[in-house]
């Protein structure tokens, strides 16, 4: 093995959470040497300014055993990284080798900032815990997830690492604006029956906000998730007349613009897990609608709002979101929650001081 060089793995494809993870890490660690695989170099936009990573763009990499000592470290930092059935590789045998490799050469592997779940057989439960076995250290941002696997010695937990982020510069709320961080039900098996009800929901919703004279703004996080189709399928039923009031914005890869954006925001209805995170943190009022346990699990641990959640699985086209309901964290809580978010990455911390930054 060359010159020192850590791996990170990530969801790359352009989707504001993911991206702030990569975005804070390289910017914290700006002296080390960064890898990253990203297949679209369109979806490496956010992370083109920073001189301390080198951007492989392949259709993929899988870690196996024989490459193990390629690199001097691996940080895989993400959210939903290990559900059952999906398209992730690092719940499996294969990977578990890989693991096992890296323990024997003596090379740190760390996740962080992710949950666990779902899942549903004994099985993928009990691999997951041979997987976590062999890492060197594990935080979860959930207690579920904690819970689950505390018994193991590389396991702990700290809040979602968004939490500790802070903007460069202190951004003014606009008074009067209404922000709604858009999701397209149709991508999702388990909610798509609820797509009707929806759009009919936020169109009755958006337009009393227009009516009460606010500006609304939709918000994509993730193209490629469909946030933006979401937002041309809810356009679609606004009328004419109401379009001037309603304003759209894109996530491009441009971080420091996109939370300029979304900081400015008085309101924010959180339907993205990061959304909820960003404008707890920002002290917005907001009102969260929850697609996923994650959601739910995290504002639970935080005791974050007393409001009540919003759930997609339960609303009807009348479900009403008042502004006057809308609820913002107090700053001493946002600043405790921040301090133990930093945590995430605690033993990361220790293998950079090793490394001598």
């Amino acid at each position: 093995m060359g010159k020192i060089q850590i791996f990170i793995l990530a969801y790359a494809r352009q989707n504001l959470g993911d991206d702030l993870f990569i975005y804070m890490l390289l910017k914290k660690y700006s002296k080390i040497s960064f890898v990253i695989n990203i297949e679209n170099s369109e979806h490496a936009k956010a992370f083109e300014k920073f001189s301390n990573v080198t951007i492989v763009h392949e259709k993929e990499r899988k870690l196996m055993r024989e490459n193990a000592r390629q690199y001097s470290a691996y940080i895989y930092i993400g959210g939903s990284i290990f559900m059952e059935g999906g398209t992730v590789y690092n719940i499996s045998e294969v990977f578990l080798d890989f693991l096992k490799e890296c323990n024997k050469s003596h090379i740190p592997f760390y996740y962080v900032s992710s949950n666990f779940g779902p899942a549903y057989t004994r099985e993928y439960i009990e691999l997951a815990r041979k997987v976590y076995k062999n890492c060197t250290d594990i935080c979860f941002r959930d207690l579920y997830s904690y819970h689950l696997f505390e018994e193991i010695p590389t396991v702990r937990y700290a809040p979602d690492l968004a939490f500790s982020y802070q903007l460069d510069e202190i951004i003014a709320k606009r008074k009067g604006t209404v922000g709604v961080s858009m999701i397209d039900l149709a991508i999702r098996k388990d909610l798509i029956q609820q797509e009707e009800n929806y759009y009919r929901m936020l169109t009755y919703n958006i337009l009393q906000y227009i009516k009460e004279s606010k500006q609304v703004y939709l918000f994509s996080f993730c193209k490629h998730e469909g946030d933006e189709n979401a937002i041309q399928k809810l356009m679609k039923r606004i009328p004419e007349e109401y379009k001037t009031f309603i304003h759209c914005v894109n996530y491009n890869g441009d971080i420091e613009l996109f939370l300029k954006n979304y900081a400015s925001m008085e309101y924010m209805i959180c339907a993205r897990f990061h959304a909820m995170v960003l404008s707890s943190i920002l002290g917005q009022k907001c009102r969260v609608i929850s697609y996923s346990n994650k959601i739910d699990n995290v504002v639970q641990d935080l005791q974050l709002f007393h409001q009540k959640i919003i759930h997609i699985k339960e609303l009807n086209e009348e479900t009403k979101i008042p502004l006057k309901e809308f609820e913002e964290v107090l700053p001493q809580k946002r600043e405790a929650i921040a301090k133990e978010a930093e945590k995430q990455l605690e033993k990361i911390k220790e293998l950079m001081k090793s490394l001598g930054e």
